[in-house]
This record gives C-alpha cells, structure tokens and sequence, in this order.
C-alpha cells in the first residue's frame, strides 16, 4: 500500500494512494524494525538544490506485503521526521547523496546499510565497468526483478505527479530483499565485518562532502599568477634552447627580416613546438639523441613517451634539456589543473568547495576525490558559467608545498586541523607481514629506510651502525629507498637499475637482499600468492573480511591447469622464442600472473587495509560529533588515505586535536595490534599537511 503525506496533493483520484498524517506516518515508521528509504530532490547538489520527498518503506517477508509512505516536503517540514529517522535502521540506494539533503535540516542518522556500498564490497578488485551497481542491475542481480526506472529523469522537474508518487513508493519496496542476499552473499565470503566498516562510514563521507573546504580566492589567484609567470619563463627557455642547437634547426622558423621599431621578441625565430603535445616532444627529444620508445603496459606493443620515467634516466644526453622541460610542465599542471577550475567549484551560497569523494574508489578500497567527466551541473547554472567549466576537482592530489595547500584555510573563528599517521603503510607492513625486523625497528625508533639500505648494501654499510645511515650514506639509503618500492610494486629491481645509477645486476641484489633480510615478508608473500592461486581473491584484513577479487582468475586458473609437463616440454622444443601464438599466449598468461604473485599479494593487503582504519577513524569521529552536539560546528574538510583534516571553533583548539588523535590511534589498533601506529595533530589557520 502507498501513503501519502502531503498538505496540497489531493488524493481522492489517485488510484492506490491512501492519504495519512504526519503523526500516523511516524507511528507506523517507528513500528519497523528496518526502514527503507529513498529521497527525491529537484537536482544533484545538496547545497543548491530542494528536497522535494522523503520515502518510506517496510516489507513484511512474512506476508509479501510491503507499506511505502511518501512525504512530499514541498508542504510537510521534514524536521518532523528527525527522531523517527534517526531512530531508525535505514536501508538504502547510495544514501550517501540521501544524507546530504537531510543534513541540511540537522537530521544524522548513524544507523545505515547501503545497498551499492555493499554491492561494491562484494566485487571489491572489479575494474571500473566491469560491474555495474544501479539499483535496477543490482536488484536484477539479486533478485530476478526488473525495476522500472523509466520515470527517473522525469520526476526532478515534475515532482509528485501520480506517476512520481508511484515511481518514488517503487525505490522503497526491494531494498531489503537486495539486503537479505547480499548478506547471504556475504556470510558466505566472510566479509560482514567489512560491511560494518563499509556501512559505519557512509554519513562520515556524506558530511566530508556536505561540509566542503574553504578557499581563500586571494591567495588562490595570487598563486595562479605566480604559476602562470613561471610557466611562461619555462617556455621560453626552453623555445630559447630550440633555437640555440643546431641538432633542432628543424623546430625553428627563419629568422624575420628588421622591421624599424621592431622589438627583440618580435625578430626572434619562431619555435614551432607545442610543449603540451606530447607528439611534438618526441620529435625534439629523438632529434636530440634519447630514446623514446617503451612497452605500453597494457598492450605490450612498442610505442613513444616523454614520461619522465621514461627518458630521466637517459643520464648525460642532454642533462639540461630535460630539467628545463620537466620544470615547465610541472608548471603547466598547475596552471591547468590548480587554477581557475577550483575557484569554478566555490559554491556561493557556502563560500566553499563541495566536491565528491568515492568510498570505494580505488580496486584496494581506497577513496578517490574528483570524478572524471560528472560536472556540477546545478552550480554551472547557479554561477551563469559553462557546465565544463565546473568539474569536480580532486582533493587528493594537490601538491605538498605550503603555497598550494596554504590556500586551504578554515572559516573566521575555526582553526584547521590536520591529523596523520605516522609511517602508516610502513607499520602496517610491518604487522602484516609479521616483520620481526621491522617491528623491531619502529620499538627501537630506527629509521626503516636506514634498515632497507643495511640489507641492500650490505658490504658497504658493514661498519656503518643502521642508525646513522642517513647521517654518513644518504646516497645509498636513497637507493634503497627505490629498491623497498620497486619490490613493494612486484619488481625485481631491472625497472630502477638506471634511475639509481646500478647495474641491473646490483639492482636486482638489492631486492634480493631485502627478501633475504626478511624472512616475514618473504614467508607472507609466499603464502598469499599460494592462496590467491587456490582461491582467486586476497585476503585484505582477516577481522573484517575484505578481499579484492582477481576477476580473470578463473579464465587464468582454466589456462594454468592446462600447462602440464608435457605442454611445457612441447613448448620449449616449439615454442619458446618464436613470437608464435602459443609463445604469445604464455607470455600474457605469466605476465597476468605476475602482476597478482609478485605486486598484488604484498602491495593489496597495505593499501586496503590503511584504508579500513582511516575509515573507522573518521566514522567514530563523526559518532563523537554528534554525541558531542557539534554538528556543523566540527567540519570534516579533506580526506586524503592517512590523513583527517577537519575545522573546530578556536575554543576548541585545545581539546579537539588530543581527541582526534587518540580516535585515530584507537582505529589503527582494533586491526593492528603488534605495534602502535600514531597520529599526529597541526593546528593552524591552514592546510599545513
């Protein structure tokens, strides 16, 4: 049956629509055990546009009936509707943009089970496309059921017609049957534990993004201006440099004919280099000497870059050449990434930037920030300015200098903290892999880089105590450095030999006498490729379950069974090194295996399970928000992996940063108990971090 809240929708000629008051409708809401719920707005951003519904529903398994009540809040406040929400277990479809909208009339609930986080739990390891988390494709997944979303695009600018009341009633009558599966589904891969995780952390990233983060425009535009000037001064040494070799006449235009009154700029010779192409580049760079061809990664076929890792380590061809370019398009990614987009992103309503963070958006369960091609439509059309012009900026990858981060300030009368782990993804290696080494180093406070370059030097740091490496042997802990992140990436060390100055042969000592000098991290690597060979997932943290898929383990495992004694035998006689199909077809099958076995089993485990603690910490911050009563008085600002940045009143300058880091140093141990793993707080006006 569907209800009907509403002061100005009569519903005595709407055929299976039943009216009901507010006081009625909450009665029957309390009732539940479990609430589905849905919302309806006039667009996508919280901050801009209207809550024109709320929905809710109950299916009653036993019977196969299901009650939905529609609220039409264009006539009904929905404060009304606080307690029973937030009373209440709500289930639902992406309820990270649901809570957004409650938000703003002071409306928390903590007690959430969504329905796509969930389902992206579940194909954790799945590559963007691969899997599809809709309502309809997940309900259709689970269930059979053919939602008809038909109306969907329809119901923002229409509203609560008969079919909008029908089509919002519809979003709340199968949550809970999607729920009942999945949590079968999930029982039987043992990963509940990360559905609490995955669940708990949905209204913290609701208020991160409801909050936003507060730019200061002057200093913003004082650092567009800086960076543009640096830009330009980088393009003309380099335009400089074409025109003084004689290795790139052919880049070069003839030089004009004295005109009277022409400046110096103007008789110069035209350099005919687009910097920004990479096509170009490649050009300038063959003409002068580097080699530019690599193996595309994905496809194996040769192809040309000017990525740095490309050419950097092409030492004394032309060592000047290649600063000068890096430097201006380091510059040029700031002008064009770290410029006017993120003054378009100033909502003005809040005076702040509001962009999107995805939960789960990396194959490890990482966040992302930022979102690709989606634009902010609604604010494009609140700022009279293009819908290209305002793409949602990535919070996560600004540069670490204190200019660009600087800008980021807190609102007069807060001050910005920021909190971080300290040497996170190396304590957590350091537990899970059971390192003795390394947990020894961290009890001692032994540099664990100082460590790495003891295993991979060993001769020459033979009379060297480990913890003064970095004081007499910087050079040598530096390449060590490239060696614990080639080997924590599934190198063997052939990949870093000549951006280290090594030999491949040394190179590939040093990883070696790493594996050697830990046994831990050799026997853990060992045991979870056997694992993931058997089952075709990685076990990402044992108390909460979560796993990342290999979703082409199947096809691979198919392939690997296949490959008997006699097959390899028939292949080194036929085969091997011939380029044929079949010498194709085994390079690609050890190729795939080797990204899994040698990277993916040590690097997985770290990235993800850094990622579960940080989202611990941030729910059990926003629980203590609002037991504290401090909603929208504490801001969540930016997230970035091991890193909480947040405002608070300037009262609160005292206490708030003590608190935030013993919650985080608490999240942290629930998963990892062999050594501890600290948070540090900054107070300033400012993104310090």
């Amino acid at each position: 049956m569907i209800y009907l809240v509403s002061k100005r929708i009569d519903t005595t000629n709407l055929d299976g629509v039943e009216p009901l008051s507010v006081d009625e409708s909450i009665e029957m809401i309390e009732s539940w055990p479990v609430v589905q719920f849905d919302t309806e707005t006039t667009g996508f951003d919280p901050r801009i546009c209207k809550l024109t519904s709320i929905q809710f529903g109950y299916k009653d398994f036993s019977t196969n009936t299901c009650n939905q009540i529609v609220v039409d809040t264009l006539s009904i406040d929905p404060t009304l509707y606080k307690n029973a929400i937030e009373k209440s277990e709500l289930i639902g479809q992406n309820l990270k943009f649901d809570l957004k909208y409650l938000y703003n009339y002071g409306i928390t609930p903590l007690k959430v089970y969504d329905t796509m986080i969930c389902e992206q739990v579940l194909y954790l390891g799945y590559k963007p496309g691969m899997v599809s988390y809709n309502l309809h494709d997940i309900l259709l997944r689970h269930t059979g059921i053919e939602l008809d979303k038909s109306y969907q695009k329809q119901i923002a600018t229409k509203g609560l017609t008969p079919e909008g009341i029908k089509y919002a009633a519809n979003d709340v009558v199968y949550l809970q049957d999607i729920r009942k599966s999945q949590i079968l589904t999930a029982t039987e891969k043992k990963c509940l534990g990360a559905f609490i995780v995955e669940n708990n952390f949905v209204p913290a990233i609701a208020y991160l993004e409801w909050c936003g983060v507060k730019l200061d425009e002057n200093k913003w535009k004082a650092k567009m201006v800086k960076d543009q000037k640096n830009c330009d001064t980088a393009k003309e040494l380099l335009d400089d440099y074409v025109r003084s070799n004689e290795k790139l006449r052919a880049f070069v235009s003839d030089c004009k004919e004295l005109e009277l009154f022409a400046s110096e700029e103007d008789i110069k010779p035209k350099v005919f280099v687009d910097w920004n192409s990479p096509a170009q580049v490649v050009k300038v760079m063959q003409a002068l000497g580097f080699n530019t061809r690599t193996k595309d990664k994905h496809t194996q076929k040769e192809r040309d870059s000017v990525l740095e890792k490309v050419v950097s380590t092409q030492k004394g061809i032309d060592d000047y050449f290649l600063d000068i370019y890096f430097k201006y398009k380091g510059y040029a990614k700031c002008v064009d990434a770290y410029g006017q987009g993120h003054l378009n992103q100033i909502n003005p309503l809040t005076g702040r930037i509001h962009t999107v963070f995805k939960q789960l958006g990396t194959v490890t369960g990482r966040m992302s920030s930022g979102s690709g091609s989606e634009r902010n439509t609604d604010l494009a059309r609140l700022k009279k300015i293009r819908p290209s012009d305002v793409a949602y900026c990535n919070m996560q990858n600004l540069p670490h200098d204190a200019e660009t981060r600087g800008c980021f300030v807190a609102e007069e009368g807060n001050v910005f903290v920021s909190c971080d782990y300290s040497a996170e993804e190396s304590r957590v290696q350091a537990d899970v892999w059971n390192e003795k080494s390394l947990l020894d180093s961290f009890a001692q406070g032994i540099d664990t880089h100082n460590l790495y370059a003891k295993l991979c030097f060993p001769e020459e740091l033979k009379d060297i105590d480990v913890k003064d490496v970095k004081k007499k042997r910087p050079d040598l802990r530096q390449a060590a450095k490239s060696a614990e992140f080639a080997l924590g990436y599934g190198s063997d060390g052939t990949a870093i030999a000549s951006s280290i100055g090594m030999s491949v042969e040394k190179a590939r000592e040093m990883v070696q006498g790493i594996l050697k000098g830990m046994p831990g991290m050799a026997n853990f690597k060992k045991k979870a490729g056997k694992f993931l060979k058997e089952n075709g997932y990685i076990i990402i943290n044992k108390a909460t379950g979560h796993r990342i898929t290999w979703p082409e383990w199947g096809a691979w495992k198919a392939e690997e069974d296949r490959y008997t004694t006699d097959f390899w035998n028939d292949y080194k006689l036929y085969h091997k090194g011939t380029d044929d199909d079949v010498a194709r077809r085994v390079k690609k099958h050890l190729r795939d295996g080797k990204d899994w076995f040698d990277k993916n089993v040590l690097n997985y485990p770290i990235q993800g399970g850094s990622a579960i603690v940080m989202k611990k910490a941030a729910a059990d911050l926003f629980r203590w928000v609002i037991k504290n009563k401090l909603f929208n008085k504490v801001l969540f600002c930016v997230f970035v992996h091991d890193e909480l940045d947040c405002e608070c009143p300037e009262e609160l300058k005292d206490t708030f940063p003590k608190i935030l880091s013993s919650i985080m140093e608490k999240a942290a141990a629930t998963y990892y108990k062999r050594l501890p793993i600290p948070a540090e707080a900054t107070v300033e006006k400012y993104w310090v971090h």
